[in-house]
């Protein structure tokens, strides 16, 4: 699998985070789940074709 972990600087957890995307119909992992040092990050698969990406990062856009 193919993995991003970027980083954000929203004013919110990386758990409340991910779920704002989840009901934006995106599944990622919050990346305190990697530990402390996770927090702040978020964790996407990458492992799809590139219209679906695309659609992926508009719903993340919206949501945002």
């Amino acid at each position: 699998a193919f993995y991003a972990f970027p980083s954000f600087s929203h004013k919110m957890a990386s758990e409340k985070l991910a779920l704002r995307i989840l009901d934006a119909g995106v599944i990622c992992a919050a990346g305190s789940s990697f530990g402390s040092k996770g927090e702040g990050h978020l964790r996407f698969s990458y492992a799809n074709s590139q219209a679906n990406l695309r659609k992926a990062l508009d719903k993340i856009s919206k949501a945002l």
